[in-house]
C-alpha cells in the first residue's frame, strides 16, 4: 500500500455530529466522472455494483452478500476454468455486518488504511481479502468504530480501481450515511440496487437518496429492490403510487422469507448453501441472472 504522509487519529464521532455532518455534505460525482472519462479504460475493468438502503435493517447487506455469492457461483465451474471472479466489499465502517453473514473475521484493513493514510494497491488486496469456500473474496468492515469521515476519496478510488483490475464483479455494501468518499465508488459503478420496502417513510427516504445520488451523476443506473414482499400478479394502487413517487419501475422483489434469511444469517452461510430452494434464494438468483444476461448482451454488442 503506497504511503501518504498524513496522520489521522480515529475517535468515534457522536451520533449527533455524524448526522449533522452528513446532512451538510453534498455528494459531487461530476469531477470524478470527468476524471474517469479523461483517464480512459483499463485492459480489464470489472463491473461495480453498489447496494444501498432506504433505512437500516431493510436487508441491503443480505442482498449484497447473496448477490455476490450468486454472481460467483451461477454457471461457474473452477475445474473448467470458467470461474467468475467476484469481490464483496463492506464499506459500513461503524456497523458493517458482512463478516457475520459469511462467518468471517472483521478486518482492520479499512481502519488501518484510514489511520495510515495509504492508497490501496495489489499488496493491500492480498493482505486484506478473505476467501469463502465458494471462491468469493471479501473485504470485511473493521470491528473497531471509526468516524464516517475517516476515509478519503482518493483512497476509495485506489481501492475500487485495484479491485476492478482483478475481478469481474465488485459488489459494494454502502454505508447508510451520505459521505463524500463514496463518490469514486459510485462514479465507477455501473449499477446501484436501492433496497426498500413500500412503507411511506421508507419511500420518502428512498426518494431523497435517489435525488442525492443522481444530482450530479445522471448516468448512474439506480434500480429499486422491494424487500419483504413477493411480486404481485397485478400491481395494486399503492404499488403504482410507489413507482411514480420513485420515478422507477419496481422490477425486483424479494419475498418475505424470514425463516430462510434467519437460518442463513445464524449459520454464517449464503442462502445458496443452506436454503437454495427457498423463495428468497431463488429471487436473489433471478436478480443475479438478470445482471449476467445484461452483461453478456452488452459484451456481445461491443
Amino acid at each position: 500500500m503506497t504511503s501518504v504522509n498524513k496522520q489521522m487519529f480515529l475517535v468515534a464521532d457522536s451520533a449527533e455530529a455524524v448526522q449533522a455532518e452528513s446532512g451538510q455534505r453534498r455528494l459531487n460525482f461530476a469531477a470524478e466522472s470527468e476524471r474517469l472519462a479523461k483517464g480512459g479504460s483499463a485492459a480489464h475493468e470489472g463491473q461495480v455494483i453498489a447496494v444501498a438502503r432506504s433505512r437500516g435493517g431493510i436487508g441491503a447487506t443480505m442482498l449484497a452478500v447473496n448477490l455476490a455469492h450468486q454472481l460467483a457461483t451461477i454457471g461457474s465451474t473452477r475445474k473448467s476454468g470458467l470461474a467468475r471472479r467476484v469481490a464483496l466489499v463492506d464499506l459500513d465502517l461503524q456497523f458493517g455486518m458482512v463478516a457475520g453473514f459469511l462467518d468471517l473475521e472483521p478486518s482492520p484493513a479499512l481502519y488501518d488504511m484510514a489511520r495510515d493514510g495509504g492508497i490501496p494497491d495489489d499488496t493491500f488486496l492480498d493482505q486484506s481479502l478473505q476467501s469463502t469456500p465458494d471462491g468469493l473474496d471479501v473485504l470485511c468492515a473493521p470491528s473497531a468504530f471509526a468516524p464516517l469521515d475517516a476515509l478519503r476519496p482518493d483512497q476509495l478510488r485506489g481501492l475500487i480501481e485495484a479491485l476492478q483490475a482483478r475481478y469481474d464483479y465488485v459488489v459494494v455494501d454502502l454505508p447508510h450515511a451520505l459521505v463524500d468518499w463514496v463518490s469514486p465508488v459510485l462514479a465507477h459503478a455501473g449499477l446501484m440496487y436501492l433496497v426498500t420496502d413500500l412503507s411511506v417513510p421508507s419511500l420518502q427516504q428512498a426518494r431523497r437518496l435517489i435525488d442525492a445520488y443522481a444530482e450530479d451523476n445522471l448516468a448512474l443506473e439506480i434500480e429499486i429492490v422491494v424487500n419483504h414482499e413477493a411480486r404481485p400478479l397485478l400491481p395494486h394502487r399503492h404499488h403504482q403510487e410507489a413507482a411514480r413517487a420513485l420515478d422507477r419501475e419496481l422490477r425486483h422483489w424479494l419475498p418475505d422469507d424470514r425463516r430462510a434469511a434467519k437460518e442463513a444469517a445464524d449459520r454464517g452461510l449464503p442462502l445458496g448453501r443452506v436454503a437454495r430452494h427457498s423463495s428468497l434464494a431463488k429471487a436473489v438468483g433471478k436478480l443475479a441472472q438478470d445482471r449476467l444476461k445484461k452483461a453478456a448482451a452488452a459484451a456481445h454488442v461491443s
